[in-house]
């Protein structure tokens, strides 16, 4: 059990902390181990530094860390952690992060064998005492809660940060400890400028295979609305152009952003050609609307023209206007890349799970090759966030590939860790590298897919000469 905590809310806290990447380790449930004071001591006594996490049943997550370990005493004792800290991660579902410091730090928390984890000599954060009896899959919590008195509390109101409700779905309790890099899990070209120039030099000499007729190489880039899609052409076209492109608009929203069917070309300057890929854009996907896989079945097949109006109230159809009703090869789609923020690829809800799921199973019965990419990994690690040319070493970045490869049932060689360029004004190498390694890939894939059809006209030649030879 990995515990309840995600990857956005593990680097918030690691922010907090204000050190190095960590590796959390479950240490304690409610859900899982029970809601009792003596299980709590056995299993997180002596561990070093914790985070302990509540989850009520508000949807607000909130809780507080400590740098020195927790111990049972049966009189009970303070302890002086000047590194101690309360948190706030979610209000009512929504992000809100607040880091609430100690402020006497002598009795940063408290000790005593008949109690779960203290907070502050006026009890600011006392979750339980003794044992706890489920009501359903909630908990009441038996303890008090009157932050500020140990904490300073910035102004925050005690019922912005718990509701003022004692009822939970779990109380967790997390071991910190360094997340060490590991070896090179995957083999990669350099991070220097001359690597760059051969990765571009690569995309710029790639051609769809002769004696096909296909112009470009059709890549379709879809994905759940703000994962990052439209970003990554945008990514790939600052590298080229050499300064950050915002061609494709792209943003944050609740809805999707992309309104129409793109199928967007790369060109490094207004007066060179186009590149000879085409990077297809699509409605970003949504739990009860957007484009399903029905509508998928049309766009891979070339049906749908560039620049294609979205309507969520009408579904794409042969009615609709510029439908394409005999698509050739080079109109159809010859790649599926699915983008997923890679801070919630492994906790989407159910219904956007079997959405997914839905349209890998039409990507398949069209026989294309599918691949993933994961954007936003400097969220997702603080080491690569500090350094992106970290990203094969990185531990979290590895075992989230491994995750989103049982989940989804893709080759763990075409997961692809991507950071989009978003907050820089001017293009970074290594992004650009990382952006280049992921676009080699998918082209490749292309290739691989469109050989395919060669072979068939290899043997349908072959065929023609026999005849005429008999």
């Amino acid at each position: 059990m990995d515990g309840k905590l995600n990857l956005k809310h593990k680097t918030s806290i690691i922010r907090f902390i204000g050190s190095g990447a960590k590796d959390f380790h479950l240490l304690y449930s409610f859900t899982r181990d029970g809601a009792n004071a003596t299980t709590f001591h056995q299993k997180c006594d002596n561990k070093g530094p914790t985070v302990t996490v509540v989850y009520n049943t508000k949807d607000s997550i909130f809780g507080g860390y400590v740098e020195k370990s927790w111990t049972s005493d049966s009189t009970g004792a303070y302890v002086k952690d000047d590194r101690a800290f309360l948190f706030r991660l979610e209000s009512n579902g929504k992000i809100a992060l607040n880091k609430f410091p100690v402020k006497a730090s002598d009795k940063a928390f408290y000790c005593i064998d008949t109690h779960g984890p203290v907070f502050g000599s006026g009890h600011d954060l006392d979750v339980f005492s003794d044992t706890l009896t489920a009501q359903g899959n909630q908990f009441s919590l038996n303890g008090v809660m009157k932050m500020g008195t140990t904490y300073d509390m910035g102004g925050v109101a005690l019922d912005k940060v718990t509701d003022n409700v004692n009822t939970v779905f779990d109380v967790e309790v997390y071991s910190l400890s360094e997340s060490p890099l590991v070896s090179v899990w995957r083999a990669s070209t350099g991070w220097e400028l001359e690597d760059l120039m051969l990765l571009k030099k690569y995309a710029e000499s790639y051609a769809p295979p002769h004696g096909l007729d296909v112009e470009t190489a059709n890549i379709l880039v879809i994905g759940p609305v703000g994962a990052g899609k439209s970003s990554f052409f945008n990514t790939v076209a600052s590298v080229f152009r050499g300064h950050i492109s915002d061609q494709a608009v792209c943003g944050s929203a609740e809805k999707s952003i992309t309104s129409k069917y793109r199928m967007y070309r790369v060109r490094s300057s207004q007066k060179q050609k186009p590149l000879k890929f085409c990077l297809c854009d699509t409605m970003g996907l949504e739990e009860s609307q957007g484009i399903d896989a029905q509508e998928l079945g049309y766009v891979l097949d070339g049906h749908v023209p560039d620049g294609y109006q979205f309507n969520p109230t009408t579904p794409i159809s042969s009615e609709i206007h510029g439908f394409v009703k005999f698509p050739t090869l080079g109109q159809k789609i010859h790649c599926v890349c699915f983008v997923f923020d890679g801070n919630t690829a492994t906790i989407l809800s159910e219904k956007m799970l079997e959405k997914v799921k839905s349209m890998q199973a039409k990507v398949r019965q069209k026989g294309l090759p599918q691949a993933i990419v994961l954007t936003k990994i400097d969220n997702v690690c603080s080491y690569v966030e500090e350094d992106i040319t970290k990203v094969y070493q990185s531990e979290t970045i590895k075992n989230l590939v491994d995750k989103v490869s049982n989940i989804f049932g893709v080759p763990r060689n075409f997961i692809l860790p991507l950071k989009n360029y978003e907050k820089e004004i001017d293009v970074d190498t290594h992004v650009s590298i990382l952006a280049m390694h992921t676009l080699k890939r998918l082209l490749l894939s292309t290739e691989n897919h469109l050989f395919n059809f060669l072979d068939t006209l290899d043997v349908k030649q072959q065929e023609v000469e026999g005849r005429h030879g008999n």
